[in-house]
């Protein structure tokens, strides 16, 4: 009975090389006050304490999550739906078929989205 089932296969998460593994650990000491300073940074955002703190330490500037732009919910509904497509086609993809076609088609569905997003945030500005 259970080779009749189609099974979904999730595509497997591509190797890390040596040198992309975050495997080194970093102890270090803060007082209270500047912890939830941290934390409080990290929030703003949106991302662990531990990211906020590497990607400071790296140079980068870590922009606020809490932006006073908003972003339309069509849209937002719109990439999600490009990517549910993007993902099925990719496994699809694996069974040695050609896909051109398709590929080219969410190319443009893409583009179209960008565009839109692109126009609504220079109406905001």
């Amino acid at each position: 009975m259970r080779g009749n089932r189609k099974e979904k296969r999730a595509m497997a998460r591509p190797k890390l090389q040596d040198d992309e593994r975050m495997s080194e650990v970093v102890r270090l000491r803060m007082t209270t006050a500047e912890l939830n300073h941290v934390r409080t940074q990290a929030e703003a955002a949106g991302t662990s304490v531990s990211d906020f703190l590497r990607k400071r330490a790296m140079g980068y500037v870590v922009p606020s999550s809490g932006s006073s732009r908003r972003v339309d919910p069509a849209l937002i509904s719109e990439i999600n739906r490009v990517g549910v497509n993007v993902n099925q086609l990719a496994l699809a993809t694996h069974t040695g078929r050609d896909f051109v076609r398709y590929w080219q088609e969410i190319g443009r569905e893409v583009e179209q989205v960008l565009e839109r997003l692109i126009d609504q945030q220079a109406g905001e500005t």
